[in-house]
């Protein structure tokens, strides 16, 4: 007699409304002045052959669920300045881009003070580093408030300040989802 065993398989997946979420009013932006590894793929490489590890300054998006905080970095390149302690200086000017949304011009908050390369855009769940050999995370951390507070000390981040973290948001979420 021939036994077939059928089984379903769970595979964690992180879906675009997930990564939307960390651009919400209520999220939280940080900056760090250290950087860190990210894994960088080829977006028109469809079998994984391109890609590759690269240290990068980032943003901490921290979005807050119920009594826990789910952590979210987003890498980016090319500072054109720093400020005393090593933080990289944010400046945006608004300017008139097209919007696929609304399919039409709209003010957004732009940039030239960094850089956003397409092997590492988006927002990613983190790198751990286990017996030397770097990982990239399948989820985001959902941490404590204790464990953000930690979390937030070891990377030396800061809080943007309110003009700045919405700028940050805006230019994100119209570079994320108008250039493909």
């Amino acid at each position: 007699m021939l036994m077939l065993i059928l089984g379903t398989f769970a595979f964690a997946e992180i879906t675009e409304q997930e990564t939307d979420s960390f651009l919400l009013p209520k999220a939280q932006f940080y900056i760090s002045n250290q950087k860190d590894w990210f894994l960088g793929e080829d977006p028109a490489d469809f079998d994984g052959e391109y890609t590759k590890w690269e240290k990068h300054h980032y943003f901490i998006s921290v979005l807050p669920v119920g009594n826990k905080y789910k952590i979210a970095y987003i890498p980016f390149e090319e500072i054109k300045s720093y400020d005393k302690e090593g933080y990289p200086i944010l400046t945006y000017t608004t300017t008139k881009q097209y919007v696929i949304k609304s399919q039409r011009k709209e003010n957004i908050p732009t940039t030239t003070s960094y850089n956003i390369n397409i092997m590492f855009a988006g927002m990613f769940p983190g790198t751990e580093i286990k017996n030397g050999k770097k990982y990239e995370r399948d989820r985001y951390q959902v941490l404590s408030e204790s464990e953000l507070n930690a979390l937030l000390k070891s990377k030396n981040a800061k809080r943007l300040d309110s003009t700045t973290e919405k700028n940050t948001k805006l230019y994100l979420d119209w570079l994320f989802h108008n250039n493909n």
